[in-house]
C-alpha cells in the first residue's frame, strides 16, 4: 500500500504497545497447540506460546513459510530484491509491535524512500510534484477542495468510533456498514479529478469503491486518525522482509512441517484432531492462521458457527497485482520528480524498490489494484508484464530500452490465499470482523483479517499475539 494519506488514535498506541504474555495468566497449564498457517501471524502464535512452555506443532500448505510475506530475489541480477507481498512498514509509533519483533531477531530498517520527497503525480499526461498547491495550478482549486472535503466528511464520521478494540459498537455502526461506499461518494458530488485520485487511494489501499462498506472505511480513519505521514510506510526490513518469519521459525523447537495443506478439523472433548496431506495430528487446542478463502475446502467437525461459514465464503478481499521490473539504470533518478508516482493510469502507484541496494541497476514496482489489477490477474505472465511495461513508457519514454528482468504477483492465483488481503464489504464488518475474534470451542481464528490494522504485516502480528494471549485465558 502506497498513498500517504492514512494516519492512529493516541489511545491505540497504549494499547499496541501493552502486549505481553508474561503477566499471570488465568491458569497455568500447558499442552499442545496444532497452528495452521506458518504466515507471520501462525509464526508469532506459536513463537509467543512456545516461550511459555507450550508443545507447538505448525503446519503450512506450501513449500516455504512466510505466507503472504515474500522477497523476491529472482529473475533479478546485482544481488537485488522486491517484495512479492508484504511490503511497507510504518514509524514505531504506529507498527510497535513489527519494531519490537526485529530488535528481538537483530535485524534492520531501510528508508523505503532515498530522500524525504512526498513523490510526484502523473495526471493526464502531466507530471507534478506531489503537493496540492501544484495539483490546483495545473487543474484548478476544485480538485484538492474537493479531495480534502472527501477526507474532511470521513474524519468527521470516523468520531463517532470511540472503542477501537469494538468499532461494531459504535454508534450508528449498523447503518454506515450497510452503506456502499462508491454510494456515498456519488452523493458528495466530487470534481471528477478529485474522484479518480480519491478512487485510485482506496482501490490501492483496499479495493474498488463499490465492493466496500462505508463503515469498513471510517474503522480505518478512526485508526490512522492522528499520526503525521511523515510516519507512516516507512522502512522495509534490510536485506528482505522474508528475514522475519525466517527468523521466527528458525527459534521454534519443532520444524514448520511444509506441504501439509489441511483437509479437516475435527474438535473432540478433550482436544482437536486435524488431518492434512501427510497424515493426521492431535492436539489440545488449534490456531487457524490462513486467509479465509482456502478454508472453503476444509471440514470442520462440529461444523462452524453461521457467522463463521458465513465470513469464510464472503469477506471481500482486494485484487492488487505487482509488476516488478529491473532496469540497468536508474533513469529514473534524471528527472526533477520523485518517486512514488500517483497516477491515473490504470498502473496505479509506482515505487523504487531499491533505493538503498547497492549497484548500478534498479528495481521499480507497479502496484495495480482493484478492477485494473483484476483485468492484469486474467491475462497470462507476458500479456501482463507487457501491459506494465507499456503504461510505465508513457511516464517514462524509451524505459523499455533497459529492461533486464521482470516478473509479478497476482495472489488471487495464490492456491492458498485467492486475493490480496481484506477489505471488507457492505454489511460484513460490524458482524463478521467481531465473529472473528472470538473462540470456537478449541479454535481461534489469527490473521490480518482479525485485526486492527487490516492488510498490514504489523496487523498479522498483532493477531498472532492475541490468540496466544487468548489461549492462556481458555478453560
Amino acid at each position: 500500500m502506497t498513498y500517504p494519506r492514512r494516519t492512529v488514535l493516541k489511545s491505540l498506541f497504549a494499547l499496541a504497545g501493552g502486549f505481553s504474555l508474561n503477566a499471570k495468566p488465568a491458569r497455568a497449564a500447558t499442552g499442545h497447540v496444532i497452528v495452521v498457517g506458518a504466515g507471520l501471524a501462525g509464526l508469532v502464535a506459536a513463537y509467543e506460546l512456545q516461550k511459555v512452555g507450550w508443545r507447538v506443532t505448525v503446519l503450512e500448505a506450501r513449500d516455504r513459510i512466510g505466507g503472504r510475506v515474500m522477497t523476491v530475489r529472482s529473475p533479478f541480477a546485482a544481488n537485488q530484491y522486491a517484495e512479492g507481498g508484504g511490503e511497507y512498514i510504518d514509524g514505531v509509533q504506529v507498527h510497535r509491535q513489527m519494531h519490537r519483533y526485529i530488535r528481538e531477531f537483530g535485524l534492520s530498517l531501510d528508508p523505503v524512500a532515498a530522500s524525504s520527497s512526498q513523490g510526484s503525480y502523473y495526471l493526464q499526461g502531466e507530471r507534478l510534484p506531489y503537493s496540492e498547491r501544484a495539483l490546483a495550478a495545473a487543474f484548478g482549486n476544485r480538485v484538492s477542495q474537493d479531495e480534502n472535503r472527501f477526507w474532511r466528511e470521513l474524519e468527521e464520521l470516523a468520531q463517532t468510533i470511540t472503542d477501537l478494540d469494538h468499532p461494531e459498537r459504535s454508534v450508528d455502526a449498523t447503518n454506515l456498514d450497510s452503506v456502499v461506499l462508491s454510494r456515498w461518494m456519488a452523493d458528495l458530488q466530487l470534481a471528477p479529478l478529485a474522484r479518480t485520485l480519491t478512487t485510485q487511494y482506496l482501490r490501492g489501499e483496499y479495493d474498488d469503491p463499490e465492493w466496500l462498506s462505508l463503515f469498513f472505511l471510517v474503522q480505518q480513519a478512526a485508526l490512522y486518525d492522528r499520526v503525521p505521514d511523515d510516519r507512516l510506510e516507512l522502512y522495509r526490513i534490510r536485506g528482505g522482509n522474508s528475514q522475519l518469519p525466517q527468523a521466527i521459525a528458525r527459534r521454534l523447537l519443532q520444524p514448520v512441517v511444509l506441504e501439509a495443506p489441511v483437509t479437516e478439523v475435527q474438535q473432540m472433548p478433550t482436544g482437536v484432531r486435524i488431518t492434512h496431506d501427510k497424515g493426521q495430528i492431535t492436539g489440545d487446542y488449534a490456531i487457524i492462521a490462513t486467509p479465509l478463502p482456502p478454508l472453503r475446502t476444509v471440514r470442520f467437525e462440529p461444523a462452524l458457527s453461521a457467522q463463521l461459514q458465513q465470513a469464510i465464503a464472503e469477506i471481500n478481499y482486494g485484487s492488487h497485482v505487482k509488476v516488478m521490473g529491473q532496469f540497468s539504470r536508474r533513469f529514473w533518478h534524471q528527472t526533477q520528480y520523485e518517486l512514488p508516482i500517483i497516477t491515473d493510469l490504470p498502473l496505479g502507484f509506482i515505487s523504487e524498490t531499491t533505493a538503498h541496494q547497492p549497484g548500478e541497476p534498479g528495481i521499480l514496482t507497479a502496484y495495480v489494484s482493484g478492477k485494473y489489477g483484476r483485468r492484469l490477474r486474467a491475462m497470462d505472465e507476458c500479456d501482463r508484464i507487457q501491459t506494465v511495461l507499456d503504461h510505465l513508457a508513457t511516464i517514462y519514454p524509451n524505459s523499455n530500452l533497459h529492461t533486464l528482468a521482470t516478473t509479478s504477483f497476482a495472489w488471487e492465483q495464490d492456491l492458498w490465499v485467492r486475493g490480496s488481503y481484506s477489505a471488507y464489504g457492505p454489511g460484513q464488518m460490524t458482524t463478521l470482523w467481531p465473529a472473528l475474534r472470538r473462540s470456537y470451542g478449541r479454535l481461534l481464528f489469527a490473521g490480518e483479517h482479525t485485526d486492527l490494522y487490516i492488510g498490514y504485516m504489523e496487523g498479522a502480528v498483532c493477531s498472532g499475539q492475541r490468540v496466544a494471549s487468548m489461549l492462556l485465558r481458555m478453560p
